[in-house]
């Protein structure tokens, strides 16, 4: 318990740098970083990776599972998924599945190319493309096992290496882009960042537009509002967890399928029945999407925070340049599809779907933070609609 809590206290001091940093630094204001993304670089900095002044703990690598176990319970909780929602979002499903499907057939043919200007990589290692970019980190052992049981060849080294890279690589443009754009008007909450008020950059918001973060539900003698919307994440969650657990004992290969969708099936499919019941009443959306925030800002710094530097310079050039390759076709071809297809929201989902496809969903999330401070947007929507066709 003391490790989880001393993580808590780093992580607000960490956010706090952030904050304070953001608010004099102009330049980081013009390039939109949110503050979660400055407070987790400012920990790889002070970190053991570089000047060892403050040690960031092992947990701080593990708030990305388990936060978007909680994120992803929220999806489904006051939207559900019909076949309306599918067709919004069919945009957004099919820019990823052909992501995916080039990231896995052109990487094995560009590993094989490079394999033959330097005979030291890996046979096969281009798979690893996929993992590292598609995945991230989380997939890179998943798929080195497959190539190197032995851990022989260096695989999973690599695989990081070139996950490493692609965060970056997602981080960096992504953010020019989000700046680009929103300069040009394609943002849909942030048409014109040079006409905005200073205070959409720095400092306190006016009396005006200091908005309710939530709705009580409940009498606040019975129960907390935050901790009773809390709770009904967590009946979602363990009721999907159950349902896998059972298909798992009658089905083994299902134990594949990511934690992650545990609490997205079992609010799928909870949240109309709590409807049918009219127990809907009781659930607040808004306080649902500030918990999902909340683990939002956490999942991000803790991210950044924990880039792993000391194997970038292994194997440098070839992964440099496969990251290369792959992460600007994704830019190239995930702007040019949601812009052509036109629908609503096209750049929020064009920057969401390049951090993922590039770096992982809090790199997306990072992305579409910086256009749409509010979390106004429908993203998170077309992930949940996106995870239950995809997946």
């Amino acid at each position: 318990m003391a490790e989880t809590f001393n993580a808590l206290i780093l992580f607000g001091l960490l956010l706090m740098a952030g904050v304070i940093v953001r608010q004099f630094v102009p330049v980081l204001q013009k390039i939109l970083l949110p503050s979660s993304l400055i407070g987790g670089i400012i920990g790889l900095i002070l970190g053991q990776q570089l000047l060892g002044w403050i040690e960031i703990p092992q947990s701080f690598s593990q708030i990305t599972s388990y936060g978007m176990r909680i994120m992803m319970t929220c999806v489904p909780i006051g939207i559900g998924v019909s076949a309306k929602r599918i067709y919004q979002h069919l945009d957004f499903t099919l820019a990823n599945m052909t992501t995916y499907g080039f990231q896995m057939v052109f990487g094995i043919w560009l590993g094989a190319w490079f394999c033959t200007m330097w005979p030291g990589l890996p046979e096969g290692w281009g798979l690893m493309g996929v993992a590292a970019y598609f995945g991230s980190h989380g997939s890179i052992p998943i798929v080195s096992e497959v190539l190197d049981p032995a851990g022989t060849t260096g695989a999973l080294g690599m695989g990081m290496v070139m996950a490493t890279l692609g965060v970056l690589y997602a981080m960096i443009p992504g953010m020019m882009m989000a700046n680009y754009g929103a300069r040009r008007g394609w943002a849909t909450f942030t048409r014109d960042l040079a006409k905005q008020p200073s205070h959409y950059y720095r400092g306190a918001l006016p009396d005006e537009e200091r908005h309710p973060i939530g709705r009580m539900t409940v009498n606040p003698s019975n129960v907390s509002a935050l901790a009773f919307q809390l709770a009904i994440i967590a009946v979602c969650y363990k009721f999907g967890e159950l349902l896998f657990q059972y298909a798992i004992s009658v089905f083994p290969p299902v134990r594949r399928i990511s934690p992650m969708l545990y609490g997205l099936v079992g609010a799928l499919l909870l949240w109309p029945i709590i409807v049918k019941l009219k127990l809907d009443r009781y659930v607040d959306k808004p306080t649902i999407n500030q918990i999902n925030n909340f683990v939002l800002e956490m999942i991000i710094l803790g991210a950044c925070a924990t880039i792993q530097l000391d194997i970038v310079s292994k194997f440098f050039v070839p992964l440099f340049l496969h990251a290369t390759v792959f992460c600007l076709a994704s830019l190239v071809f995930t702007f040019a599809w949601f812009k052509i297809i036109g629908n609503p929201q096209w750049f929020e989902k064009a920057l969401m779907v390049y951090g993922m496809t590039t770096g992982a969903n809090p790199q997306g999330y990072a992305l579409v933070r910086a256009v749409d401070p509010n979390n106004e947007s429908c993203i998170f929507e077309a992930i949940g609609v996106y995870n239950a066709v995809f997946f």
